[in-house]
């Protein structure tokens, strides 16, 4: 196969991938790649911990291990969230209280404090998981969704690889600016979903005193 032939190849194979998605789709991906962009804190945070405020390794394996479990424990309440308040206040929310939290783990220098905060952190900023995947579930069809949730990979993988060749060179000159920076980002992400993307959450539809449910009609079940 030709040079010409493999470039052909790889541009049908990529339009095939990226066409008859819809424009919210993007928006979401975009918000996505913006919010990976600026994780530098996930990366230096170690460093930061042990080699700018001389901490032990074992405290920076506990913070590690409280931002892990903030996020396990915001998992569980943030699917809740999702479904009763909606996908867009739910990510709103997370997004601006990852951005406040990450900022204020900038300025802590106790070690409970530190540790309460980096917990606050894992809840946040993991709370937008359930929001996002049920977002992109509401506004792409189900033939296209495999595809879908794929590039939504691709954004949070490159996203990841630029923040963190940034995280370093930023913790070269200042941790405070990574903290910030990150911030800034979460929070660009934020007005990006408040100002281009609508409520996804289908409707549900009203139930009648008195009326059976389809299931029973359907079974031949006589009403109450």
């Amino acid at each position: 196969m030709s040079v010409a032939s493999s470039v052909l190849a790889a541009r049908r194979a990529v339009l095939e991938s990226v066409s008859g998605l819809p424009r919210a789709f993007w928006w979401l991906w975009l918000s996505t790649l913006v919010n990976r962009l600026g994780a530098f804190v996930a990366t230096f945070m170690a460093l930061y911990l042990t080699l700018d405020q001389g901490y032990s390794a074992s405290y920076a394996g506990l913070v590690a291990s409280l931002h892990g479990l903030g996020g396990v424990v915001s998992s569980l309440g943030a699917g809740v969230l999702t479904d009763r308040l909606g996908r867009r206040p739910t990510l709103l929310i997370a997004q601006s209280s990852t951005a406040a939290s990450v900022a204020l783990l900038g300025f802590m220098r106790e070690p409970v404090a530190i540790a309460a905060v980096a917990f606050l952190v894992g809840m946040a900023s993991s709370a937008s998981r359930p929001a996002v995947q049920a977002m992109m579930a509401d506004i792409v069809k189900p033939e296209d969704r495999v595809r879908a949730f794929s590039l939504n990979y691709w954004a949070i993988n490159l996203g990841f690889a630029v923040s963190s060749a940034g995280a370093g060179f930023i913790a070269q000159y200042s941790y405070l600016a990574g903290f910030l920076g990150e911030a800034a980002m979460t929070l660009a992400c934020a007005v990006l979903i408040f100002l281009k993307l609508p409520e996804t959450r289908p409707e549900r539809a009203p139930v009648t005193a008195g009326k059976p449910a389809e299931g029973a009609e359907a079974a031949g079940a006589e009403p109450v």
